[in-house]
């Protein structure tokens, strides 16, 4: 079972993520990007965000093969492409290709409702309702299962275990 927070900036994803591998004595597939960026001396590029989507589906896989029985990943290349929608007006093929591909079995879609907390590699304090929604947007275009977390990360977390527990469906 493949399980992926997502959304936009400052939403709880990594909080979540961590808080359920951690509940489900799983490791997790952290979010390659912030320690990529922290890496350039420069503002980051196109080629860059695309970069690190392929650094995303690596790390997913190396958790992947360790077989655990359920990968949790604070985000995915979902986010790669919207990415690089938003802010270069172009995406490559191949990225909407694996997001199609690539089997998920839900996606737990972060609302924007924390209070913003700024740090060197958030930039979109004012935006992230709009972001919310194009995340929104393609979750339904491309079919893919997704609930909307919203509230405390208590909320949430009581969320995701209703949707995990048997009654929820997914196990």
């Amino acid at each position: 079972m493949k399980i992926v927070l997502t959304g936009p900036e400052c939403s709880g994803k990594t909080t979540l993520a961590i808080l359920l591998a951690n509940d489900l004595h799983v490791p997790y597939v952290k979010e390659v990007a912030r320690e990529y960026l922290d890496s350039l001396k420069r503002l980051y590029t196109y080629d860059d965000v695309v970069n690190i989507a392929l650094l995303q589906m690596a790390e997913e896989e190396k958790i992947k093969a360790k077989h655990p029985p359920v990968l949790i990943c604070d985000t995915d290349i979902l986010t790669n492409k919207i990415w690089c929608e938003d802010k270069f007006n172009r995406s490559e093929k191949w990225l909407t290709d694996a997001l199609i591909m690539r089997n998920t079995d839900i996606y737990f879609l972060c609302t924007p409702d924390f209070p913003w907390q700024a740090d060197p590699q958030r930039e979109d304090a004012n935006r992230r309702d709009i972001i919310y929604e194009l995340y929104k947007k393609d979750l339904r275009q491309y079919g893919k299962r997704f609930v909307e977390l919203a509230g405390s990360v208590e909320e949430r977390m009581q969320k995701i275990n209703f949707y995990l527990a048997p009654q929820g469906g997914m196990f």
